[in-house]
C-alpha cells in the first residue's frame, strides 16, 4: 500500500513538473517573440539556447518553437532553403492549432514560398491566412496588414495590377486604423496605379508617401522608400520631385551596393538626360548578375538609351540580353499560375459563401420550424386555456343556478316560517296581555307584602335593639357575677387585684399564680378552653384572658398589665369568647 502511495506521489510530481516546465518554456518563447519584433538576430540567439529544453517537451511546445524560428528568420531576412519545416508545421496546426495560430502558420508559409520564389504557393497561403484572420475577432492585425502588403507585392510581380491596387488599399486602410506608418502602403498603391497607367492616381499616392516621409523627420529611416520614390517619380517625368528625393538620399549604391538603388539612380539620370551616368548604374546591375528583375529593367533601359543615342551595336546587344531575361522571367507562366491560384481561391470563397448561404437557409428553416411549433404550442395552450375557462364559466353558471334554486327554496321556506312566526307572535301578544294583567295583580300583592315586610323590619330592629341591650346587661351581670364569685372564694387575690388596678400596687408573679389558681378552681374548664382557642400564647395574653374572665374593665386591665391602650382594646375584642359560659365548649 505504501509503495502504491509513493508511486502516485511521484507521478503527480512528474505531471506537475512537466506542466510547470511547459508553461515556463511557452513564457520564454513569448518573451523571445516580443524581442524578435525589434531585434530578430538577438532573438534567434536566445531561441537557440532553449533548443535542448524544447526537444524534451511535447509536440505543441516543439511546434511553437519551430514556428517562432521561422518567424524570426523571416524578420531577419534569412531566406529558407526548403519548405520541409513549414509543411510539417502546417500539418500540425491545421489539426491542433487555434484560429490565431492557423493565421500565423499560413502567413509564414506564404513568406517561405515567397522567398523560395514559388509565387502561386505563396499567394495561396497568404489568402488562407486572410481567411482565418477575417473569421477571428482576436486576429493579429499587424500580421493581417503584412499579409495584404505581401499580396500587393506578389500580385504586382505576376502583373495582376488590379488586384494589387485592391490589396494595397486594404493594407492602407489597416495602417490608418492602427495609426502606423503609411509610407509603404502609399508606395504599393502608387506602383500598382502606375502599372495600370493611372498616372494621376499614382502621382497622388506617391506625393502622400513623400509627405509622410517629410513629416516623420527621420530621413535615414526611409532611405529605401526614397529610392522607390526616386525611381517612380523619374518614370512619371516628375523631375522636380525626383530631384527632391535625390537630395535626401544619403547612400551611394555603387559603394553600398543595392541592385534596386542602382536602378533608381539609372532611372533618375536617364530622365535628367544624363545617359552616361544612367549607363554606369545599369551596367553595374548587369555585372552583378544576381537580381534578374532589376537586370531585366537595366537591360531594357540600356536598350532604350542606346537606341536613342543611335548606338545600334550596343542596342542589339542589350536587346538580346533583354529577351533572354524576359524568357527567364516567363511572365506568361507567372500570370497563368497566379490566375489559377486566384481562381482556386475564388472557388474556395464561392464554396464558403455557398456553405454560408446553405447554413443560413438551414438556420432559417430550423427557425421557421421552431416558430411554427411554438405557434402551434401557443395556440394549443390558448385553446386549452379557453376550454378550461369556458368549462369553469359553465361550472360557475351551474353552481350559480343551483344556488339561486336553493335561495328560492329558502325564500319559500322563510315565507312559511314568517307566517308561522306571525301566528305565534299573535298568540304571544295574547299571552303577554294576560301575563301583564297577572303581573299587575302580582305587583299590587308585592307592594302589600313589601309594606308588611317594612313593618316587620322595624319590629325586628326594635327586637334587635332590645336583645343588644339585654346582651350588654348579661355581660355586665356575668362580670359582676364572676367578681362576686371570685370575691367569695379568694378575698386575698381580689384585694391584690383591686390595689393593682388602681395603681397602688404592682402584681407580682406569686399574685398572678394565685389569680390563675383561683380562676382554675372556680372555672375548671377555662384553662382547657384557653388552650383550645389560643393554642400557643404569651404570658401577657394569658394575663389579659384571666383578667377578662374575672370581669375587669379595659382600663383596669391596662393598669395591671402595663400594655398600650390599643393592644388591650384589640385583645379584649379578639378574646370576647372568654366572657361566655364554659359549658358551651365541647372537650374532646
Amino acid at each position: 500500500m505504501n509503495k502504491i502511495l509513493v508511486r502516485c506521489i511521484w507521478l503527480l510530481l512528474a505531471v506537475f513538473t512537466t506542466a510547470c516546465s511547459k508553461q515556463t518554456v511557452l513564457d520564454d518563447l513569448e518573451h523571445i517573440k516580443n524581442i524578435g519584433n525589434e531585434n530578430p538576430q538577438t532573438a534567434l540567439v536566445m531561441l537557440d539556447s532553449l533548443e535542448f529544453e524544447v526537444r524534451e517537451s511535447n509536440d505543441y511546445v516543439r511546434s511553437k518553437y519551430d514556428l517562432l524560428r521561422v518567424r524570426l528568420n523571416d524578420k531577419a531576412d534569412n531566406s529558407p532553403n526548403s519548405d520541409i519545416l513549414i509543411r510539417r508545421l502546417i500539418g500540425y496546426f491545421e489539426s491542433e492549432g487555434s484560429q490565431s495560430e492557423k493565421q500565423e502558420v499560413y502567413y509564414y508559409a506564404g513568406s517561405v514560398y515567397r522567398d523560395l520564389h514559388d509565387t502561386p504557393q505563396a499567394l495561396e497561403y497568404f489568402f488562407k491566412s486572410l481567411d482565418f484572420a477575417h473569421n477571428n475577432k482576436d486576429c493579429d492585425s499587424i500580421m493581417m496588414r503584412n499579409t495584404y502588403s505581401n499580396l500587393t507585392y506578389l500580385q504586382y510581380r505576376v502583373q495582376n495590377y488590379a488586384n494589387a491596387v485592391s490589396m494595397a488599399e486594404k493594407e492602407l486602410s489597416i495602417c490608418k486604423q492602427l495609426k502606423t506608418d503609411c509610407v509603404l502602403p502609399y508606395l504599393h498603391l502608387g506602383s500598382a496605379y502606375l502599372a495600370l497607367d493611372s498616372s494621376m492616381q499614382a502621382k497622388k499616392a506617391f506625393n502622400l508617401a513623400y509627405e509622410q516621409i517629410k513629416i516623420s523627420k527621420d530621413i535615414s529611416k526611409h532611405q529605401n522608400f526614397l529610392f522607390y520614390l526616386l525611381c517612380d517619380y523619374s518614370e512619371l517625368g516628375e523631375t522636380q520631385r525626383a530631384k527632391e528625393c535625390f537630395s535626401l538620399i544619403e547612400i551611394n549604391p555603387l559603394i553600398d551596393y543595392s541592385a534596386f538603388a542602382c536602378m533608381a539612380f539609372a532611372q533618375y539620370y536617364e530622365s535628367s538626360n544624363q545617359n552616361d551616368s544612367a549607363t554606369i548604374y545599369c551596367k553595374r546591375i548587369l555585372e552583378d548578375g544576381t537580381d534578374i528583375d532589376n537586370m531585366y529593367d537595366a537591360a531594357k533601359l540600356l536598350y532604350r538609351i542606346c537606341k536613342k543615342t543611335g548606338n545600334r551595336e550596343d542596342a542589339g546587344k542589350y536587346a538580346d540580353i533583354y529577351m533572354q531575361l524576359s524568357d527567364s522571367l516567363d511572365f506568361g507562366k507567372r500570370q497563368e499560375l497566379a490566375a489559377t491560384v486566384n481562381n482556386e481561391y475564388q472557388y474556395h470563397l464561392d464554396q464558403k459563401k455557398e456553405q454560408t448561404l446553405k447554413d443560413e437557409r438551414e438556420r432559417y428553416k430550423n427557425t421557421l420550424t421552431i416558430v411554427v411549433m411554438a405557434t402551434i404550442l401557443l395556440a394549443s395552450i390558448a385553446y386549452i386555456l379557453y376550454v378550461r375557462r369556458r368549462n369553469k364559466h359553465l361550472q360557475e353558471v351551474v353552481t350559480l343556478s343551483s344556488e339561486l334554486q336553493r335561495v328560492s327554496n329558502d325564500a319559500q321556506q322563510l315565507r312559511a316560517n314568517i307566517v308561522e312566526k306571525e301566528q305565534e307572535l299573535e298568540q304571544s301578544k295574547k299571552s303577554l296581555a294576560k301575563s301583564t294583567y297577572e303581573l299587575a295583580n302580582v305587583n299590587r300583592e308585592l307592594l302589600r307584602v313589601n309594606a308588611e315586610l317594612s313593618d316587620y323590619d322595624e319590629a325586628l330592629k326594635a327586637k334587635e335593639q332590645q336583645l343588644s341591650e339585654k346582651m350588654d346587661q348579661n355581660k355586665i351581670f356575668i362580670k359582676l357575677l364572676h367578681q362576686s364569685e371570685l370575691e367569695g372564694k379568694a378575698e386575698d387575690v381580689i384585694y391584690a387585684i383591686r390595689q393593682s388596678s388602681t395603681g397602688k400596687k404592682n402584681m407580682k408573679s406569686a399574685d398572678w399564680k394565685q389569680l390563675y389558681q383561683a380562676v382554675d378552681e372556680l372555672y375548671p374548664l377555662f384553662k382547657d378552653r384557653l388552650l383550645k382557642e389560643l393554642g400557643t400564647f404569651t404570658e401577657q395574653q394569658m394575663q389579659v384572658c384571666y383578667l377578662m374572665r374575672i370581669g375587669l374593665a379595659k382600663p383596669q386591665i391596662q393598669n395591671m398589665t402595663n400594655l398600650s391602650r390599643a393592644t388591650v382594646w384589640r385583645w379584649v375584642k379578639k378574646y370576647d369568647w372568654v366572657l361566655t359560659s364554659d359549658n358551651d365548649m365541647d372537650i374532646e
